[in-house]
């Protein structure tokens, strides 16, 4: 993934060109509503020539019935404006929302693009920081844009036309402090821009670290590591604090900046208005308008530069994301076409390296439908990495792979995978009940059919006897079990898709011995049988296959089953 440093450029184009196009469909509506932004402060008009009228005519003439409808006249007119506020807000928060949903959804489709080599190499407690943070901060920055940048934006420029109306020379005048306002801003939005960056980076520090306390408490437990892990968060903690301060300082600073200069404009209209007033050049009537119009002024100059902080939040995080989505990678195949998967693959002399690591050299194999095979082989021997690459996980550097004789490149990989069950050496479990776990990725099955998949995988007694049967909740990575339970209930989710290949990585990992040949007696006596491929460490599945084959420094032969060794204990 490309890095960030907070020394890029101020705003980046190509990310918010990036961010702009979930926009699209949408710019019709946020003209609309610009529009609309713009027409309302027109509505301040009669208000301030109510107020006018009040200091002009009402009270020098002490007439109470004019003063009294002339109050209730502003005050409708501010009750006009909020529903029109309310209505604008309404369109914008349908906008946002659906910014970033398609944003959001953009980033989940992209990351499940991602090839198997690039997936692996993220930090993925970073990444789920980053995605769930600033993915918030964005919709944070959109709803500043859309809701007050913009109005403010058209609405300060509608009331400057209204204040030079009223008076040219006092809004002359006052529109000297604009441009200090404008350098001032640019260099507080500097400072901001940098301790948002270092803020992030903390903030991703923390998230990870939770994750981690959470995932791996009874590692920590099981080392007596807790002082050292507390130490170590606490730390994370501590400077995650410091930034958090640091920030919330600058941005304090900001605000301060910029509220003091407005407030001088309020000052210069006082004095110089007052002093107009004095020598009878205004009436005091127009003064008291005038000033209120620049009040106005200043609460949107004021959100203005306020929505800006929090757009240059935002633009650390849009950068960030960006730089997440366009990550170069390239996928292992793009074929398209889809077959009625039989059970078959072959590997013409397959070679395969992680690295400078040559992992395969020259493999062939060739597994037929319904066959039972087995590849034993020590640890890091290479035997997992022929499971990657029949799923189309990663491609062989020389050789190629065909399933039912169809080279992979023609072939649909993610169609091709959903005639395969794997069953992953270290089970995959997530937090959930059982009958969600078995179900995963199938769809809407009935539940007659993952108890019959249980069945298949020995796992139904033990389900049954748990007090809430299949609707258990078995924590993450079914901590709740036991290594052998988590291990049937991955089997029973590879069957409950009636593969055409099943793939069963150690399965003697986690079962013993007995429990693999009930297991293989089972699968026997299905009609419709898959093709099994057993790889092991353990010679003692070469019983239950048809062929076996030995994998040693890369290198795949054939072994003799007659004249193997006896079993070998389990490592």
């Amino acid at each position: 993934m490309n890095s960030q440093n907070s020394s890029a450029s101020f705003f980046d184009k190509a990310a918010w060109r990036y961010f702009a196009g979930f926009y699209r469909g949408h710019y019709k509506r946020l003209a609309f509503s610009s529009v609309i932004s713009s027409l309302q402060s027109l509505i301040i008009i009669p208000s301030l020539l109510l107020v006018r009228f009040v200091f002009d005519d009402a009270i020098p003439q002490k007439n109470i019935d004019l003063l009294v409808l002339s109050g209730v006249g502003i005050f409708i007119f501010r009750l006009v404006n909020s529903g029109i506020s309310l209505w604008i807000r309404s369109i914008n928060i349908n906008i946002i929302r659906n910014v970033i949903f398609r944003l959001r959804e953009d980033i989940l489709n992209t990351i499940y693009g991602f090839s198997r080599t690039t997936y692996t190499s993220f930090d993925q407690k970073t990444i789920h920081a980053r995605i769930v943070q600033d993915t918030e901060r964005l919709s944070t920055m959109s709803d500043s844009c859309v809701s007050n940048l913009l109005p403010s934006l058209f609405g300060s420029l509608v009331l400057c036309v209204i204040l030079v109306f009223f008076n040219w020379f006092l809004f002359l005048l006052v529109s000297l402090i604009f441009p200090v306002l404008f350098l001032a801003n640019r260099y507080t939005g500097k400072l901001v821009k940098e301790r948002v960056y270092v803020f992030q980076r903390a903030f991703e520090k923390f998230s990870k670290g939770v994750l981690f306390v959470l995932r791996y408490m009874d590692l920590s437990k099981i080392q007596t590591a807790e002082e050292g892990e507390i130490k170590r968060q606490t730390q994370i903690l501590e400077k995650l604090s410091a930034r958090t301060g640091t920030m919330a300082f600058i941005y304090a600073v900001h605000g301060a900046v910029q509220s003091n200069l407005t407030g001088l404009s309020g000052v210069i209209i006082l004095v110089l208005g007052g002093y107009s007033v004095a020598n009878e050049s205004i009436s005091l009537g127009e003064f008291i308008s005038f000033y209120v119009a620049m009040g106005y002024l200043n609460s949107r100059v004021n959100t203005i530069t306020t929505s800006i902080a929090n757009i240059i939040a935002g633009n650390e995080s849009m950068v960030t994301l960006h730089d997440m989505v366009r990550t170069e990678d390239v996928q292992p195949y793009h074929g398209k076409k889809q077959i009625h998967f039989k059970g078959a693959v072959t590997l013409d002399s397959v070679s395969f390296r992680y690295g400078e690591e040559s992992v395969l050299k020259d493999v062939n194999l060739n597994l037929h439908p319904k066959a039972k095979m087995a590849i034993i082989g020590a640890n890091g021997s290479g035997k997992s990495t022929i499971t990657q690459l029949i799923l189309g996980f990663y491609r062989p550097e020389e050789g190629a792979l065909y399933a039912d004789n169809k080279h992979y490149d023609e072939l649909d990989i993610v169609h091709l995978r959903r005639h395969m069950g794997v069953v992953m050496q270290a089970p995959t479990l997530f937090s959930g009940t059982i009958l969600e776990n078995i179900s995963y990725g199938a769809g809407d099955v009935d539940r007659n059919k993952i108890i019959h998949a249980a069945r298949l995988a020995m796992a139904d007694e033990f389900v049954s006897n748990l007090p809430q049967g299949y609707d258990t909740e078995i924590g993450e990575d079914g901590i709740r079990l036991s290594g052998g339970e988590r291990q049937r209930l991955s089997i029973a989710r590879a069957l409950l898709r009636r593969p055409k290949l099943l793939i069963l990585d150690e399965p003697t990992n986690h079962l013993d011995r007995a429990v693999v040949g009930e297991l293989m007696d089972s699968l026997d006596n299905l009609e419709d049988r898959p093709a099994i491929l057993m790889i092991s460490h353990d010679v003692s599945v070469v019983r239950h296959a048809d062929e076996v084959y030995q994998l040693e420094k890369g290198i795949l032969i054939p072994y003799d089953v007659a004249h193997a060794a006896a079993p070998q204990p389990r490592s």
